[in-house]
């Protein structure tokens, strides 16, 4: 009896490389694939989410209102007073307790100049001092803007709806 292994002709030789070189291609093209699904989602799965700056100027907001509403109440007046040719000025900026929303305040003078803008402000919470982005002459500035960006409190910082609010800016000596 021969124990010899049968010989594989060069044609076997030349089958068993394409199947293994193409098996290879297979795999490489796997991997390939599963990389760029992976580099696609990554940024979904650990990503960094949105971080949330409160305000830290926000205060407990004094002179609480019952809100009669579910839906996110915006506080509006018609005018505001602040001193002349300083930064420092005091006011009463608020997120209503009852909102189930995060608010960023901004105020423009009437070319649409931004003086001012703050972190989001937790419902509840007040700005009473803030720091304006100029000094102001003194003097009246009809149809000055409000703004209120509305976000969900929710772990993705999304913006909803928000509403302008016009009023008359005193600026006094």
């Amino acid at each position: 009896m021969d124990n010899k292994e049968p010989q594989v002709e060069p044609e076997d030789s030349k089958k068993n490389d394409k199947k293994k070189k193409l098996l290879l291609l297979l795999l490489l093209l796997l991997l390939l694939l599963g990389g760029i699904y992976i580099g696609l989602n990554w940024n979904n799965w650990f990503g960094n989410r949105p971080t949330v700056n409160i305000d830290a100027n926000a205060q407990n907001q004094r002179n609480k209102k019952k809100q009669n509403s579910s839906a996110t109440e915006i506080p509006g007046f018609e005018t505001m007073t602040m001193k002349a040719n300083t930064t420092e000025q005091s006011v009463n900026l608020y997120n209503p307790k009852g909102n189930k929303v995060y608010f960023r305040l901004s105020i423009h003078l009437p070319n649409g100049k931004k003086v001012w803008q703050s972190e989001m402000i937790k419902p509840g919470k007040a700005i009473y001092k803030l720091k304006l982005n100029q000094t102001l002459t003194a003097g009246t500035y009809e149809n000055c803007t409000l703004r209120y960006d509305c976000y969900a409190m929710s772990k993705q910082l999304v913006q909803l709806n928000g509403s302008q609010m016009n009023f008359t800016l005193k600026v006094v000596e």
